[in-house]
């Protein structure tokens, strides 16, 4: 970004574009210049291929991978994800020098030091060409799940946001005949490489959940039953938490 001779804001990739103020230079980028794509010989982009790859348990269903996108997060939303940070390393300061035996545990030294952050996975469809041939771009559709969580982050409706620690227990949240059910409107997969700040984990869906202020996240319940949890899925509480970096495009 560059400013012209009366302090006007203007994009360097396209000088012919000038902003009165910079809140609309910072909106332009946020939507117009939402991604990259990482090439080739891209050090970043070897990283995530290792980690999805890792985390892909099924040999039997390997993916394709399409294009792996660097998302460019406007100023706002990763104020608000260290802000939440710094929220939850307060209180769990707070939370410690109160406990009347002074006796820490691993995970409230994770709270202090960094608010117990993880990189997650979580899985969800698009309806556009993000990031085909160089679109930098985000869509306006309403369908366009990935396009509305790069945009302004996932919705404070949700009862919590479900992340992943593999990339095939995150592609399995998502059935597997969505493209072809919804193969009229395009709809693709894509896998979000988040940061997630846990904070403190709740092990017990009757006792924590979203009003809860003593729990950030909950460990998920596992699908056999049986009270027997889920170490691999992570529900997390507030969307401000959770900060995708990385978009995923790939096939099975």
């Amino acid at each position: 970004m560059t400013r012209t001779s009366s302090g006007l804001a203007r994009v360097n990739a396209d000088p012919s574009q000038v902003f009165q103020k910079q809140s609309l230079l910072e909106q332009h980028q946020s939507v117009k210049h939402a991604v990259s794509e990482l090439r080739d010989g891209d050090s970043g982009k070897n990283i995530v291929w290792i980690i999805f790859n890792t985390g892909w348990t099924d040999k039997n269903k390997l993916p394709k991978i399409h294009r792996i996108l660097k998302i460019h997060n406007s100023q706002k939303i990763l104020a608000k994800f260290e802000d939440f940070r710094e929220a939850v390393k307060s209180k769990a300061t707070r939370d410690i020098a109160r406990a009347a035996s002074g006796a820490t545990t691993r995970r409230d030294e994770r709270c202090i030091v960094d608010g117990n952050e993880l990189l997650r996975f979580h899985c969800t469809t698009f309806l556009c060409n993000l990031g085909q041939h160089g679109n930098s771009a985000l869509c306006s559709q309403v369908y366009c799940s990935a396009c509305g969580i790069i945009r302004s982050g996932f919705s404070p409706k949700l009862d919590g946001i479900s992340t992943f620690a593999t990339s095939w227990r995150a592609h399995e949240a998502i059935p597997n005949d969505v493209e072809a059910e919804f193969a009229f409107m395009n709809v693709k997969r894509a896998m979000l490489v988040c940061r997630v700040v846990a904070g403190r984990v709740g092990c017990d869906p009757m006792v924590a959940d979203k009003e809860d202020p003593g729990f950030d996240s909950l460990v998920g319940r596992s699908s056999a039953g049986m009270g027997k949890m889920d170490d691999d899925e992570l529900l997390v509480f507030n969307p401000r938490a959770v900060l995708p970096c990385f978009v995923i495009v790939y096939s099975v």
